[in-house]
């Protein structure tokens, strides 16, 4: 390949990737990860869903509709003990209050975008895909709608197909823990961590507040419910991860 060829080539490839189906195809492929872990939680939970009761049709409606990993488990929990429906409503309302802080982390980033592209990226919005996000922002990226619609689409479709085939499956895997796809949700987690953070320009702050998100959650969790204190520990970190990066700039 000559020298001569080359310019051509790049302005090319900066032409597909500015193009709308280029951003999409760009949020796909920066969701790969975000698809490992979910394929083998979704598969957890449709064999989970099935063993509480639940039909193959409810199961995958579960995840089409309320799509969230963790609340999805609490509400089959809930479910199978028979809890009444308004403590379940109320429950999962208390697990999702998280996602309040990542609209509210996005919602600049996003201004000049119609409502309607605003309320699809926002419904589709999880834990994982949020990291995701959080990690492209943080190595100083824009945020195009786009390449969030390829993350969030292909995270969701992701699940959704898992706990299909999960639920298919679930009969015949009555101990989902002998596998070890209770596991995964956490080494998923690990992972994009550690990319968000590889790719912040102050490791040491990065580090310093991850410390300190743990240490709360951790000692949250002996005092509060689990729930309450992820929330506790998000609110600490962001305010000191906020205070650490006002004070080095």
């Amino acid at each position: 390949m000559s020298e001569a060829t080359r310019p051509s080539e790049n302005i090319t490839e900066t032409r597909a990737s500015a193009a709308p189906s280029g951003r999409f195809l760009a949020g796909v492929r920066d969701c790969l990860p975000v698809v490992l872990g979910y394929l083998a939680i979704g598969l957890a939970f449709g064999v989970v869903a099935r063993t509480a009761g639940l039909s193959v049709l409810e199961a995958t409606l579960m995840s089409v509709v309320l799509y969230a990993g963790s609340a999805q488990f609490i509400t089959v929990g809930l479910i199978a003990a028979g809890a009444p429906a308004l403590a379940t409503i109320i429950t999962v309302g208390l697990v999702n209050i998280r996602h309040m802080f990542y609209s509210a982390a996005l919602a600049p980033h996003l201004q000049r975008a119609p409502l309607w592209k605003n309320a699809l990226i926002g419904v589709e919005l999880t834990d994982e895909t949020f990291a995701v996000v959080a990690s492209r922002l943080g190595a100083g990226t824009v945020v195009q709608h786009g390449w969030m619609f390829g993350v969030n689409v292909t995270a969701q479709l992701t699940w959704v197909i898992a706990t299909l085939l999960g639920a298919l499956l679930g009969q015949r895997i009555p101990d989902v823990s002998a596998l070890g796809l209770d596991y995964a949700l956490t080494a998923m987690f690990a992972a994009l961590l550690v990319l968000q953070i590889a790719h912040r320009p102050r490791l040491r702050i990065a580090i310093g507040v991850a410390v300190v998100a743990a240490t709360v959650a951790v000692a949250g969790g002996l005092l509060l419910s689990t729930s309450w204190a992820i929330v506790l520990a998000a609110v600490v970190a962001s305010t000191l991860g906020m205070a650490l990066e006002e004070r080095q700039s």
